[in-house]
């Protein structure tokens, strides 16, 4: 009885392990010096169920004594939790839940991501700061990239940061760094660390921290010169070499094996293909991946794109080559079967957010949906245009450029062999005519640049609109529909009008094989010191995961067993 007890507690035990984690999404940063024109590229996915609604806030003058609200998860509708002091101008910039670019061309990219530590994601007096509202004061605040790394590490030592777990990926037009971000363990407060990332170099970060050994004599880190002591005293701070490892330290572990790291690898093997970077490591805190890495060759807007959309097509980990593929052969898995790609069908919107000198207004590009079945249009840090404003996921709207994406994905990736090559030459058309019409425009006033740009956006609408046309043109009902090669499913055509024969079965034959085979296990169980514990309740094997309800019965029901056989233990008695 006692071993028995000592099972279940295990049992529970093992159902209740706490992992932190988050949403699913992709960063990755292209330097000045790594892209074709000179131009900073920060792009990043949120591959949740979020609002695809993208809205512009303008700059704005502030009294000396103001003060500015925060509120939890940066969201005015929930609750208050505390203010600020208030800077006298604030910057314009384009936001969803979470800020993207700013007037001065200054961008924020993100990804959340997985610890094995029980953090404080909840608010509290000492932690009013969350990852949305961090974006939106860095945009509100700041013009360069450097001076926002200090102010996010000021704030969240000041406020405290609760919330997500984050590598938060902050650029200009001459730099870019990354800081990651952990809420407090058993204290309020926060943990940050900020590294630069090298001139000429490509980063890529997929819902895993990639700061590992942080050199104390390396000025490109960025740190409180407390975090090392205060991670002594949460006793969580792993050192190597004699310096702390960020990773380590905060169990920056992944949701599965490879469910960020795949990403990495196929991130740094498509642009530094020379690197030979092999897709399989030793765990989750391996050092195969560098922290950021020098492309073969200059990596152009149309590159990153491209590189947003990618399935792992040509390679062993193509979901579409498998049985997760269907009969038509779709890239996109559900409920975390198969390979995570960096394109997923979970996606709510991708940003790809632009730095440069060469055009009088601050843009990026917008995709909603999966990035393999929407397109970008790029947008000013200006008043948003109707097919983006005021968009809503639970209230349907064919006037927004939300819904129309979703009917694409819809029937695109339901029907991907025999629909996606249409979709994919449209959509790049559509793409290399909003990049023309940029080159083109560039030389304009700011006024009237925004207003082409803004002008673009219909145009995109009207395209995409003309191309889910076609597409169920094409899809005719089904009738112009192919199975994708290799797809096909078992077909036994019938060619005869004679009926089948029916193979009998010796039924009492086979019980007794039944019956033979479970005595042989059984007897072969008891020689190696008893029933498994999960035959003796009647389960095959023991399940991954424990329902709590079958749970209880097994014990209610073990329990009664146990009380039965000692009454009658004690009759015999």
């Amino acid at each position: 009885m006692i071993k028995l007890n000592k099972l279940f507690t295990a049992l529970v035990l093992s159902t209740t392990s706490i992992l932190s984690t988050a949403s699913a999404g992709t960063v990755m940063y292209v330097s000045p010096q790594a892209s074709d024109n000179g131009t900073a590229y920060l792009s990043f996915s949120i591959d949740k169920k979020v609002s695809p609604n993208v809205l512009y806030v303008e700059a704005a003058d502030h009294e000396s004594d103001e003060m500015r609200e925060i509120y939890e998860n940066g969201d005015p509708s929930l609750k208050f939790l505390g203010q600020i002091p208030q800077v006298n101008h604030t910057f314009a910039y384009i936001k969803t839940e979470y800020g993207i670019i700013n007037e001065n061309s200054l961008m924020v990219g993100l990804c959340e991501n997985t610890t094995a530590l029980k953090v404080n994601s909840k608010p509290s007096e000492k932690a009013i700061l969350s990852l949305q509202e961090i974006t939106k004061l860095t945009l509100e605040r700041c013009v360069k990239a450097a001076d926002a790394i200090a102010m996010i590490g000021q704030m969240i030592d000041t406020y405290g940061y609760y919330g997500s777990p984050a590598t938060l990926v902050v650029a200009d037009k001459e730099e870019g760094f990354v800081i990651e971000l952990m809420p407090g363990i058993t204290r309020a407060g926060g943990y940050h660390v900020a590294r630069k990332i090298p001139q000429g170099h490509f980063f890529v970060a997929a819902d895993q921290f990639r700061i590992q050994a942080v050199d104390k004599n390396d000025s490109d880190f960025i740190f409180n010169e407390n975090l090392v002591s205060r991670m002594k005293q949460e006793e969580i701070a792993q050192l190597t070499s004699g310096n702390l490892n960020w990773q380590r330290s905060v169990k920056g572990t992944e949701i599965r094996p490879y469910y960020s790291l795949r990403r990495v690898w196929r991130a740094m093997a498509n642009v530094a293909p020379s690197k030979n970077f092999s897709p399989w490591v030793s765990g989750w805190a391996t050092t195969a991946y560098p922290f950021s890495v020098m492309p073969d060759n200059k990596v152009s807007l149309l590159d990153l794109i491209s590189l947003t959309r990618d399935t792992y097509t040509g390679t062993q980990f193509d979901n579409a080559t498998k049985g997760t593929g269907g009969l038509f052969a779709t890239p996109y898995t559900h409920e975390n079967y198969g390979e995570r790609s960096i394109s997923n069908e979970n996606t709510t919107y991708t940003f790809i957010s632009q730095a440069n000198k060469l055009t009088p207004s601050a843009i990026t590009w917008l995709s909603l949906g999966p990035s393999g079945q929407g397109t970008y249009v790029p947008l000013c840090v200006d008043k948003i245009p109707s097919v983006y404003a005021d968009a809503s996921r639970t209230e349907y709207d064919e006037r927004k450029m939300w819904w129309l994406s979703k009917r694409i994905s819809y029937l695109t990736v339901g029907y991907y062999s025999s629909l996606s090559d249409m979709l994919k030459t449209r959509v790049l058309e559509q793409e290399q005519h909003s990049l023309t019409l940029i080159n083109h425009s560039k030389g304009l006033p700011k006024e009237r640049f925004n207003k082409v740009i803004a002008n673009n956006s219909r145009t995109a609408f009207n395209r995409m609109q003309k191309l889910y046309e076609n597409l169920l043109e094409k899809h005719d009902g089904g009738y112009m529909l192919r199975y994708a090669e290799g797809h096909n499913p078992k077909f036994i055509p019938v060619d005869s009008y004679k009926k089948h024969e029916v193979v009998h079965v010796d039924k009492e034959k086979e019980k007794a094989e039944v019956e033979t085979q479970v005595k042989t296990e059984s007897t072969t169980s008891a020689k190696k010191g008893g029933i498994p514990f999960y035959n003796a309740i009647g389960l095959e094997k023991m399940p991954d995961k424990i329902d709590m309800n079958v749970f209880s019965k097994i014990i209610s029901t073990t329990s009664e067993y146990l009380k039965k056989q000692n009454e009658k233990d004690q009759k015999n008695k």
